[in-house]
């Protein structure tokens, strides 16, 4: 049946072929009021898909607006915490979700999702490979917020509640996804098994990201568990 069913949505829609110039990628440029004088590059690209039976617009920011926004994204979060929490973010964990960041924003730029990379698929690798590069700032965060809420849990524990966290909010996401499928027409969604595909992947690089931080977090154990 499902197969019956994406035999006939994956027909051209003659509502769409007026927009047919289109297809293909543009060059574009733009300016932000937040940076006055700077000229950012990008690229849009519109695609057919379902045989047709649906457009698709992908934009591509320059990597300097990428960097930019992200730069200051985290600036606003480390002072945010620092004054409403009073917890000093370690720039090194900083340094890590940059990164996760930018793993999304260069496989954007370079088109690279729904591609081959390596033995996975692109899409594969960033889910995973974020998932490892977050987790250490959300169970150092963790460990904090429990130390000043009176809670003193030794580093696993704090990382098992992390791992949780994270999880979850993974979980959230894809049902965000679900949502925009379903009532606002979204095209997110890419097959029967799209989202328990992401969540695996999800969960392995959780997994491997909290491994990861209690070890490179095991030197600062005093700083989660008071003594």
């Amino acid at each position: 049946m499902s197969e019956l069913l994406d035999n006939e949505a994956a027909k051209p829609n003659p509502a769409l072929q007026s927009l047919a110039g289109l297809i293909g990628t543009w060059t574009t440029i733009g300016t932000h009021p937040l940076v006055p004088g700077t000229t950012f590059h990008g690229r849009t690209s519109f695609v057919w898909i379902a045989g047709g039976a649906f457009l698709t617009k992908m934009c591509y920011l320059s990597l300097a607006f990428n960097s930019i926004f992200v730069i200051m994204f985290l600036g606003l979060f480390y002072s945010y915490v620092r004054l409403r929490l009073n917890i000093q973010i370690p720039i090194v964990l900083l340094a890590l979700v940059f990164v996760a960041l930018q793993v999304d924003a260069l496989g954007n730029f370079f088109r690279m999702y729904g591609r081959q990379f390596g033995p996975m698929q692109y899409d594969e690798f960033a889910h995973t490979t974020v998932q490892v590069l977050v987790s250490p700032i959300i169970v150092w965060l963790t460990g904090r917020v429990l130390q000043q809420l009176g809670y003193r849990l030794p580093l696993r524990l704090s990382a098992f509640f992390a791992a949780t966290i994270v999880f979850s909010l993974s979980a959230v996401y894809e049902i965000i996804e679900l949502w925009d499928e379903i009532y606002f027409g979204g095209h997110r969604i890419w097959g029967a098994y799209d989202t328990a595909t992401d969540l695996q992947w999800d969960l392995c690089g959780i997994i491997v990201g909290t491994l990861f931080s209690c070890i490179m977090l095991r030197d600062t154990r005093d700083q989660l568990v008071p003594h």
